[in-house]
Formats: structure tokens, C-alpha cells, sequence
């Protein structure tokens, strides 16, 4: 049996986007596009990717928003936008609801996908959050500072 188990050197160039960390795990880029708030993907991708019915990630969306969209705080109608696209069979096709979702919308939505790959990507997530938090632990206020200042000047 070999350990894969390993800690990576936390965030030696920049911390990890969830867009590095879910293209790890499952193996193929998600994303869609690009846009001035960051990258988005599409329901279809998602259902795709996870190896899914449209309908059931479709059925994970709408649980997702009834459930969290109580909480202005997560901004639902940002994260997770509803859009149409034309499919169906050639001279017969119709408009069909999808979604599309931005980083952020995805890791909520992780927690209404109940699959093997969406898990690893919250696991993931969930452990780069704590070397993260423990990495940060160790610096003083003006060391944080000078990395906000570093990756502020980047963008």
C-alpha cells in the first residue's frame, strides 16, 4: 500500500483557487468562461463532469437555493444564475433551463451533490482551509498585511 498523503508547501506563488483544486480531482477543466468576477461553469458541465443526470444536478440546484438563499450573505442570485439553452432533437428543439456558477456557487453547490468526486473536491477544500488557517496562525498582522498588499498589486 502506498501513502499518497502528502503536505504540499502551502501557497509558495498564491493561495489555491477552487478552479485548480476541482480541475485536480476531476480531471478535465469545468470551467466555461471567464469573466470579470472569475471563472463560471454551466449545470450541463457539472452533470457531465460528475457523471450525472442534468435533472439530478438540476434537483441539487434548486434544493441549494431554497435552502440557502435565506442568507443574503452567500448571494445566490450572483453565484448561481439561471439561464436557458436550445436543445432537443434537430428542427425540434426547445429552450431548456441551466445554470450557470461561479467558484463560489460551486463549493455551496458541493454540498447538495452527493457523489465519490464531490466529495474529494470538499475534502479538499475543507483541508486547504485548515493549512491555510494554520499557516496564518503563525504570522503577525504585518506580515498578513504585506501578503494582501502582494496579491492586490497582482490583480
Amino acid at each position: 500500500m502506498t501513502d499518497d498523503f502528502r503536505i504540499e508547501l502551502p501557497f509558495e506563488t498564491r493561495p489555491p483557487r477552487l478552479k485548480d483544486l476541482i480541475n485536480n480531482h476531476i480531471m478535465g477543466d469545468v470551467w466555461v468562461r471567464d469573466t470579470p468576477f472569475g471563472p463560471v461553469t454551466d449545470s450541463l458541465r457539472i452533470a457531465e463532469k460528475f457523471e450525472m443526470d442534468h435533472k439530478h444536478v438540476l434537483r441539487a440546484i434548486k434544493k441549494c437555493i431554497d435552502e440557502l438563499s435565506i442568507e443574503p450573505k452567500f448571494g445566490l442570485n450572483r453565484n448561481i444564475i439561471e439561464n436557458r439553452y436550445l436543445g432537443g432533437a434537430k428542427g425540434k428543439e426547445r429552450q431548456n433551463p441551466k445554470y450557470d456558477i461561479t467558484e463560489f456557487g460551486l463549493a455551496l453547490l458541493l454540498l447538495y451533490i452527493n457523489t465519490p468526486k464531490a466529495r474529494l473536491i470538499s475534502a479538499e477544500i475543507l483541508y486547504r482551509f485548515f493549512v491555510l488557517k494554520t499557516y496564518l496562525s503563525d504570522m503577525s498582522e504585518n506580515q498578513i498585511g504585506a501578503i494582501k498588499g502582494h496579491y492586490r498589486k497582482k490583480i
